[in-house]
């Protein structure tokens, strides 16, 4: 038997297939683009995605058919982005990525009527304009008919659900990106939904991570070659799924993901609300596992700035990541950069601030532009980690994955610019395996698919690191000067 993952990306959607010792026995990609129709506005075509996810299942289901057929399904998505679906179940918009900054405006207001510590206190995140309550709001707003036409609203895993099993199920962890969930009670907020408008009714039913919710429906299993008896399970936001899967369960350990978002997931065995964690932005919502929590730091620039680098700045077809990694120089860049090509993120939910290079002369070479830009989420994630530090997480290791970290040399300027031991697993699908366990976990089969081994351990080096500690410094003063004058440019 095999149990499939499936991660619903921001570009991609991927399927692995792991038999029950862990092993990868197939795996399928597909890829889409978002758009941006305006400024601030960046969309995926939900259809366009579901579609996918169904071809890559497919071509997963069928390269294990004869040897370890599927025995059931689990889904990491990545957060916020939602679809409204009309009484017949057609999409009526496109989904509105985590990088969508429309809402601003929308969700300020809110906050000021409601209050961010309310907010806060039941969700357990502080409000920005990406989470899903922001641009519901906006909707609500600025297309009324939409709204009104409105039966259900689901994210891309209830979605998903949906369309496999005619449910909409959720895992806890992705109705907390909502800004609608109760992480107290493990329930819709009536009090948000009231403001909201809408009904607990039309969302997803959240439940634990690893939940059997119901089996493929007869049709949709034989349109994608899965046996009649295959069951979905719910799985969760795609940083905590990965978190799972890359084997970052234990306190003082983190995840530390390079996809198109940056972020490291630290793991709590409480739940822990916080003036520090709130003032911060730094949420708290549910672990995979049973009566864990963790939070989530990050940078909204990521990897895809490697791709935006690549693209728009080389304008290289072949898109040879590690040439240009290649070209970077081993010491530390003279650049100093603010990486606000989307959004900030955490801690600052900064949305007017654009990306900023200091020090770019003609002497500067390709190389070291490329490293300076990959400093500056490295130097944002380190301000992250400074808040968690000083709120209580002491993390003694962190766990690498992602696209993002398939070169040495980045994980290297990592290490150094936190001065952080990296290890570096051997899984690069983590989001995939972390709900391939979960959807083994529901079925109570043995024996467990295990988490990745280690392939190596990256350690900070030490001439380097007092260089970046001086240059980090540099760089918060920088930084703060930048953001104050974004008000005064808008």
């Amino acid at each position: 038997m095999s149990y499939l993952g499936i991660d619903i990306g921001s570009s991609q959607v991927k399927a692995v297939a792991f038999d029950e010792k862990g092993r990868q026995l197939a795996s399928a990609g597909c890829k889409y683009d978002y758009t941006m129709p305006r400024p601030g506005w960046m969309e995926l075509d939900s259809d366009e995605v579901i579609r996918g996810a169904f071809r890559v299942i497919a071509e997963c289901a069928g390269a294990v058919a004869e040897t370890s057929p599927v025995r059931a399904i689990a889904c990491s998505s990545q957060g916020e982005a939602f679809t409204l679906l009309d009484a017949a179940g057609k999409a009526l918009n496109p989904a509105m990525i985590s990088g969508d900054c429309r809402a601003a405006e929308v969700i300020g207001n809110f906050t000021e009527r409601f209050g961010k510590e309310r907010i806060y206190r039941i969700t357990g995140h502080t409000p920005s304009a990406m989470f899903s309550i922001a641009k519901l709001l906006w909707v609500k707003e600025f297309m009324p008919e939409i709204w009104s036409r409105m039966r259900y609203c689901f994210c891309f895993e209830d979605l998903l659900a949906f369309r496999l099993t005619g449910q909409g199920a959720i895992g806890y962890s992705l109705a907390g990106r909502t800004m609608l969930f109760d992480i107290n009670t493990h329930a819709w907020s009536e009090e948000l939904l009231a403001e909201l408008g809408m009904k607990k009714e039309q969302l997803a039913v959240p439940y634990p991570s690893g939940t059997a919710i119901g089996y493929i429906s007869e049709n949709i299993a034989a349109e994608l070659g899965l046996t009649p008896d295959v069951q979905f399970v719910t799985g969760g936001h795609d940083q905590i799924i990965g978190a799972l899967g890359c084997g970052a369960t234990q306190p003082g350990t983190a995840m530390y993901a390079a996809g198109s978002v940056e972020c490291a997931v630290p793991l709590m065995k409480e739940k822990v609300l916080s003036a520090e964690l709130c003032e911060a932005n730094l949420c708290t919502y549910d672990f995979a596992l049973p009566g864990c929590y963790a939070s989530v730091a990050y940078s909204l620039t990521g990897s895809n700035l490697l791709e935006y680098f690549t693209t728009e700045i080389v304008r290289d077809e072949k898109r040879d990541f590690a040439a240009l990694i290649g070209d970077m120089p081993e010491k530390p860049s003279d650049l100093l950069v603010i990486p606000y090509f989307t959004p900030s993120g955490t801690p600052y939910f900064d949305a007017r601030t654009p990306a900023t290079v200091y020090g770019w002369r003609f002497s500067t070479s390709r190389g070291e532009l490329l490293k300076g830009l990959l400093e500056g989420v490295a130097y944002e994630m380190r301000l992250n980690f400074e808040f968690l530090k000083k709120t209580g997480f002491a993390f003694e290791r962190l766990i690498a994955t992602g696209g993002g970290f398939r070169s040495r040399e980045v994980v290297q300027l990592h290490a150094d610019i936190l001065n952080m031991s990296i290890a570096v697993c051997d899984e690069k699908e983590a989001g995939c395996r972390g709900a391939a366990m979960l959807a083994q976990r529901a079925l109570g089969d043995t024996p467990v698919i295990p988490p990745p081994e280690i392939l190596a351990v990256v350690e900070p080096r030490e001439e380097f690191v007092r260089i970046y500690e001086e240059k980090f410094k540099k760089w918060e003063i920088f930084s703060r000067n930048i953001r104050s004058l974004s008000p005064c440019l808008s």
